[in-house]
């Protein structure tokens, strides 16, 4: 069976996050079907087997501001009412759930998520203890639809950009923290603990965008507050980073660090360890399922608060992996496995939905 996809996006976002249209490139190559970019004439004119597919929804309300939120979410009612009238399965990749740091918080709380957990027709998660989480706020999408997809590498993407990380030679280790910067990624935890290595032992580089809404304030005070010796050791850059310079900062780096206090996904995560960098990372149930599956060798958890002689002892384990030349197993990241294993969770709502009409 093929089909119609309509994509939430299918590549509008391809600057900042390339994961949609890695997954409809691998979709359309293993010949699921014809993957459109999101429209309302899309819904309507497109012929076939139809599924839309939508990965942010929170994303579309959080971004409006006073009585825009309302007229999104009238526009979010409306589609999902015209998707049920044309019979149109409504399939939600749970990216985040009732995430922390948006703007409109409380609102949706209220008036978007109960409304929400009662309309989508089938969920992908991404990983054991995200599902295990959801249905413990939802109680009831244990009845609903729903298959565990693992997030895809990042290989393609890297294959683009190699060629500008050709011919690094570090004079001294780096450690790398990247992605949006807000108050649960606890990158200030980072800057204190390098702070108690000894000077010029290493470099660390925090780069990204930081939060309007949760800005790491402890960080900010931190990185003002520092000594002139320890401002030539830290680079701060407050700024999106496309993925030429983030392929090139991950490949200079010897170790990426992610102290997150909570997490249900983490791209950034999978970006690292698809440059060939180990991570060291909270211990979750994500980045311990994550550990299982790629080794402690790449995926090292912190059982404690991040410190000094973890952060020292991470960091030469790391140079000993950077100079051996090795490299994760990502294939169970394979993009051509998880466009099939879509593609029959597809069928499998498609089939369901086909029944419950009889």
């Amino acid at each position: 069976m093929k089909f119609s996809i309509i994509a939430w996006p299918k590549n509008k976002n391809r600057k900042h996050n390339p994961y949609q249209s890695l997954l409809y490139d691998a979709l359309e190559k293993i010949g699921a079907g014809k993957v459109s970019e999101f429209s309302p004439s899309k819904l309507i004119l497109t012929k076939g087997e139809k599924i839309l597919h939508i990965h942010w929804p929170d994303v579309f309300l959080a971004t409006a501001r006073g009585w825009k939120f309302w007229a999104k979410l009238v526009l979010l009612r409306g589609l999902f009412a015209f998707t049920g009238l044309l019979g149109i399965p409504v399939i939600w990749t749970a990216h985040n759930i009732k995430r922390t740091g948006q703007q409109n918080t409380k609102l949706m709380e209220r008036f978007f998520w109960p409304w929400f957990a009662s309309k989508i027709d089938g969920i992908i998660y991404m990983n054991k203890s995200s599902k295990i989480k959801a249905e413990k706020l939802f109680e009831h999408w244990c009845n609903v639809p729903n298959t565990i997809i693992s997030h895809g590498h990042y290989g393609p993407v890297i294959a683009a950009c190699n060629s500008i990380t050709s011919s690094i030679n570090n004079k001294k280790p780096q450690i790398l923290f990247f992605g949006s910067i807000t108050k649960y990624k606890n990158a200030y935890k980072l800057l204190e603990t390098f702070l108690d290595l000894p000077v010029g032992l290493a470099s660390l580089k925090i780069k990204g965008k930081m939060s309007e809404i949760e800005p790491d304030n402890k960080l900010l005070n931190i990185l003002k507050n520092m000594s002139y010796e320890q401002k030539e050791n830290v680079f701060f850059e407050d700024r999106f980073i496309d993925d030429k310079e983030l392929v090139q900062a991950v490949t200079e780096s010897e170790l990426v660090v992610f102290p997150y206090s909570e997490v249900l996904n983490s791209g950034a995560a999978i970006y690292a360890l698809s440059v060939g960098r180990p991570i060291l990372v909270s211990d979750t149930p994500l980045f311990r399922e994550l550990q299982e599956k790629v080794g402690d060798d790449w995926v090292r958890l912190m059982k404690t608060d991040i410190n000094a002689d973890m952060l020292l002892l991470t960091l030469r384990h790391a140079q000993e992996l950077k100079d051996s030349k090795a490299k994760p197993d990502l294939s169970f990241l394979d993009w051509e496995l998880i466009a099939k294993k879509t593609a029959s969770f597809y069928r499998q709502v498609i089939s369901i939905r086909s029944e419950n009409k009889k």
